[in-house]
Order: structure tokens, then sequence, then C-alpha cells
């Protein structure tokens, strides 16, 4: 298997985290959990296999993707498929990033993934076709790049009250509220409120109960000895039902079923079936 990623150059690297590409990846399990992290991806499929989305519960195909997609601000986990020798290449946006690439408020994308063609038209089969020709992983990422820097709106900065949210919530997600950071910006609690929505894809509080539940897995995976009492209260959840419900509702497992699992990447859980 292939695995690498790029960081893109300024002024992409405000906007994306990284690029990233795997090839040969061939998974145990048939479906898997994807969990929520409050980010979107843009994700390019280099086979020719049609890809799916499932029903949580049922776990029959809902939705089918074939060539590129864009999956939108999650609040919830999704279930998708993995194929064997899977080939992709993707960009994984920060919170807010989308905006540049995208013309719409990114509330209209919240949980929804959305086929590329729909957003960009004729570019998206055009960069898709590129990349197939490309015949190493650094001249897809070169490709790629400038495809987004072709694509960079002229991004009109996010606005200071969302900047200020963004940084209060990524450094203290157990503890900040929404309350604290409107009196910080000179805000009102609606004003924010809708700003945030748009710019980012969902709710200051619903942001910020995601980054909590990212901080608990990655507690979890980085110290799988520790007692949950311990984990839920030192990443701010009052109790433990408080903590098994938010984990139920973002990963659809109990923290000890999430752990049995074992995934060996945290936001990507195997389903056995």
């Amino acid at each position: 298997m292939i695995y690498a990623t790029h960081i893109p150059r300024p002024p992409l690297d405000q906007f994306i985290e990284m690029l990233w590409f795997h090839e040969g990846f061939d998974a145990d399990h048939r479906l898997e959990r994807v969990l929520p992290d409050g980010s979107m991806e843009i994700i390019i499929n280099l086979r020719d296999e049609k890809r799916h989305i499932f029903d949580p519960i049922s776990y029959q195909p809902r939705e089918t993707y074939r060539r590129s997609w864009l999956s939108g601000p999650h609040s919830e986990f999704i279930v998708i498929d993995t194929a064997p020798n899977a080939s992709m290449i993707g960009v994984h946006l920060r919170p807010g990033g989308a905006s540049a690439f995208f013309g719409l408020p990114l509330c209209e994308l919240r949980n929804s993934v959305v086929e590329l063609d729909t957003l960009w038209n004729c570019e998206a089969q055009n960069l898709r076709d590129q990349l197939l020709e490309a015949p190493v992983q650094a001249a897809k990422f070169r490709i790629l790049e400038n495809a987004l820097l072709a694509r960079w709106r002229g991004f009109a900065p996010r606005h200071r009250a969302v900047r200020h949210a963004l940084e209060s919530f990524k450094r203290e997600p157990e503890s900040i509220t929404v309350g604290k950071v409107t009196a910080e910006v000179g805000l009102s609690r609606r004003r924010l409120i809708e700003i945030f929505t748009e710019q980012i894809g969902m709710t200051p509080k619903k942001f910020c109960r995601v980054l909590r539940f990212q901080r608990a897995i990655n507690q979890i995976q980085q110290r799988r000895a520790l007692p949950r009492t311990e984990i839920a209260t030192g990443c701010g959840y009052y109790d433990q039902a408080h903590f098994i419900n938010d984990f139920r509702e973002f990963c659809g497992l109990t923290p000890s079923d999430y752990l049995n699992e074992r995934p060996e990447y945290p936001n990507f859980v195997p389903i056995r079936c």
C-alpha cells in the first residue's frame, strides 16, 4: 500500500490542512464508520468502481458516487464501503476552508455528500482525467494543487468573530461557551451563531461537541488503559451518561465498543458484518 500526504503552499495552506493519496489499500472489512471531526473533504476516485454511503442501521446502500465528491461538514457518522485495491486522492480542508473553492454557505452542505460535478461542472472531470494521466504521486499532488489555486476565489477572510471562536473552541472545547465568546467579540449570540454556521457549516455548540468527542477518541487511542471516567472528566463531560450519549450520537458505539474495535485510524471504525 502507498500512502502519502502533501502540505500545499500559500495561500492554500490557510484553507487546506493537507492533500493525501493512497493506492493499493485492501481492508479486511466491507464497511466502516467515518466519524465527524468538523472538517470537509474533497475525494477523487482514481478507480472506476462505484462507491456507496449506506444506511447506518440496515447497512443498505443509500447513495452512490463514482468519480469525485465533496463530503460536507458532518455532525454525525456516515457508513461507507471499502473497495479492494482502492486508489484515491483527496483534500482535507480546514474548518470553513471550503468557502475558498465553493461559492455557497457551508451550512447548505451539512451532513451531505455531493458529486463534485454538480459544483464544479466539467472542471471536476477534467481534473480527474489529468490525475489519471499523471504517472507518480508527486505529479498528482502538483496537478491537484494547481487546480485548487485556479479555483481559489480570492477568499474573503473569515469574519473576525468566527476566527476568534474557532481559536477558542479548539483550545478549550471542553470548557469554552458560546456566551463567553459572544462577550469577547462584541456580537449578539444570535449573530455569532448565524455567521459561524454559515462559514463553518454547523452551529458553535455542535462544533464544540464534535471537537470534544474528537479529543475523547484521541485520548482512548493514546491511553487505552486510562479509565473511562478519567477520559470523560478530562474532556469536559459532566458524567458517564453524557459521555456515552455523545459517543453513541457521533460514533454509533459506546466507548467500550469503540475501544474493542481498536481502529487503525481513529475516525475510520470497521463494521464487522
